[in-house]
């Protein structure tokens, strides 16, 4: 069963998201994980994973693909990029990481519609 928060984020963006696969979350008493991909209307698909303790995000990291699973872009927050100024929030769009202000599911969201213009 998808989490009310992210079905919501899921069904504010329908007109860019066209199904859901292989979701899988696992909550204990302190932590929370989601993982899955949706499947955009053009073909690509967003994979996702996020990790909640205490009510705030530790981790997440989303990978933006094209239909042959090659990487358009990818986010994540893990602290392997000390050189970029919103360290450790980062993304990589080829071989370049730069800074990265999208650091939730719905921004992610936000940029590929902006992106489709």
């Amino acid at each position: 069963m998808i989490p009310e928060s992210l079905r919501e984020t899921i069904d504010a963006f329908g007109d860019l998201i066209e199904g859901t696969e292989e979701f899988e979350i696992i909550q204990t008493t302190l932590v929370s994980r989601s993982k899955g991909k949706l499947r955009l209307s053009d073909g690509s698909m967003l994979w996702f994973r996020e990790v909640w303790a205490k009510g705030e995000m530790v981790a997440y990291s989303y990978y933006w693909l094209r239909s042959d699973d090659t990487v358009i872009i990818g986010w994540d927050n893990a602290p392997h990029h000390e050189e970029i100024g919103t360290f450790p929030h980062h993304k990589q769009i080829a071989d370049r990481i730069e800074d990265s202000q999208e650091t939730d599911l719905k921004s992610v969201l936000l940029y590929i519609r902006d992106f489709f213009g």
